[in-house]
């Protein structure tokens, strides 16, 4: 079995779609079968998100739940969807327990459900993240009317998929592109995935597609969660922790539940926001690279991915050995030592072939020919690429030498090939 991350980007089950136009009419069934269920909490913020539940198609059914009155009252002076359903709930499990416990005996007379809930920031600093992220969740779920007809259009286009979730969350703070986004959530999600007998593939090092529990779902993929019976004990008291709660591992395993139930889950985003999306990580990862390539030299992700793929294996050998030289004092050498010194490893050497030396010392590290070593318990890593390797290993060999490693040998390579052909597939 497969992870979802994985098959998300095999089957490039991520969708821009059109908030301004659509081709897409519903017919009356389609309409009454869908709901968009909302969890608002700051009543100061009603206004801004009145904003997309007002664009919703006239004939699906918006259900606004609340744990305070004031927030209902103050979301009634600016909803004019008409098709509306104010609740109030407990104020205990804030979003999901709307999801969960309110918006349960409504659950079974929708066959397609999109679940929003409000966001504020914990500290002034977090505001611009925050804000992004709240357009991220409201405006790739609901941006407009025409927004949420191709979105159901993708779904009876596409049979097999069964939930969409807006983009992880990014800005200055946020890092979710970047990392697997756990935090201290991973034990407490496989324990409620095996309370729900969830039948996915999670695993620490992949990370979840799912945060912030906002999504489009079939009824069908919720069922296990809805079928639960959770009640509002279930959840801790206010203040909410702020990590490893229940809370935290429904937000993470949501995605999972798609797989247990046999479909795939996906990402979308408007038009607008991919664009915005692609010009900010571009711009990003310019600046991160150039950090990393001025820190240990590397130009290119080839590089970079090469080392990632052999540093275990170059530890390795230089634990197995007495002491060890890095034969090529070229860009890559300097790349190699760049990265041991990061780990406070030091070579006893550079090495050059016979003939070849032309400095007696690189970086503070002394330069030999091969006449001038004892190999005898050295380490040797051979730190240039393919064309140069063959002529290398030749001059060993008169040495007699055979103990050396390459760091960038074709098994390697050819790995980088065919992950490349099996990620383009």
């Amino acid at each position: 079995m497969e992870n979802i991350y994985d098959i998300r980007k095999q089957k490039r089950l991520q969708f821009a779609l059109s908030a301004e136009h659509s081709s897409y009419v519903l017919n009356e069934e389609q309409m009454q079968s869908t709901a968009v269920v909302a969890n608002l909490y700051y009543t100061e913020k009603a206004e801004y998100y009145s904003q997309y539940l007002n664009g919703l198609p006239k004939n699906i059914v918006l259900y606004i739940f609340s744990s305070k009155e004031d927030t209902l009252e103050e979301v009634k002076k600016y909803v004019s969807h008409e098709k509306t359903v104010y609740l109030k709930k407990e104020n205990r499990g804030r979003d999901l327990s709307a999801l969960l416990v309110a918006f349960r005996p409504y659950a079974d007379q929708y066959n397609l459900i999109c679940f929003v809930h409000d966001k504020k920031e914990r500290a002034p600093w977090l505001k611009a993240d925050v804000d992004k992220w709240n357009e991220n969740l409201w405006g790739n779920m609901i941006a407009s009317s025409h927004y949420i007809y191709n979105v159901l259009q993708l779904f009876e286009k596409r049979p097999e998929l069964g939930m969409l979730f807006p983009p992880e969350p990014i800005g200055e703070i946020r890092m979710a592109w970047f990392k697997a986004s756990w935090y201290d959530n991973f034990n407490n999600c496989l324990e409620l995935a095996e309370k729900m007998h969830l039948k996915a593939d999670i695993r620490k090092e992949k990370p979840p597609i799912a945060l912030g529990s906002v999504f489009w779902a079939r009824k069908e993929v919720l069922m296990k969660l809805l079928n639960t019976e959770w009640q509002y004990k279930d959840f801790p008291e206010e203040p909410m922790p702020e990590d490893y709660t229940i809370s935290h591992a429904i937000e993470r395993i949501i995605g999972y539940l798609a797989q247990d139930a046999g479909y795939d889950a996906g990402t979308v985003m408007t038009e607008e926001y991919a664009s915005w999306l692609l010009l900010y990580l571009q711009d990003y990862v310019r600046l991160m690279f150039s950090q990393v390539s001025n820190q240990i030299g590397v130009e290119n992700f080839n590089q970079l991915r090469l080392l990632n793929m052999q540093e275990k294996n170059i530890l390795r050998y230089i634990e197995s050995h007495d002491a060890f030289f890095l034969y090529g004092a070229g860009k890559q050498g300097m790349i190699l030592l760049k990265l041991l010194r990061e780990r406070n490893i030091e070579p006893a050497g550079f090495l050059v072939s016979d003939g070849n030396k032309n400095r007696e010392v690189i970086e503070g590290i002394k330069v030999y020919e091969l006449k001038d070593i004892d190999p005898k318990g050295m380490g040797i890593i051979l730190t240039v690429y393919y064309h140069l390797q063959k002529e290398m290993i030749r001059e060993l060999e008169k040495h007699g030498i055979d103990d050396f490693f390459l760091v960038f040998d074709d098994k390697c390579g050819w790995d980088m090939v065919e992950q490349a052909k099996e990620n383009k597939d």
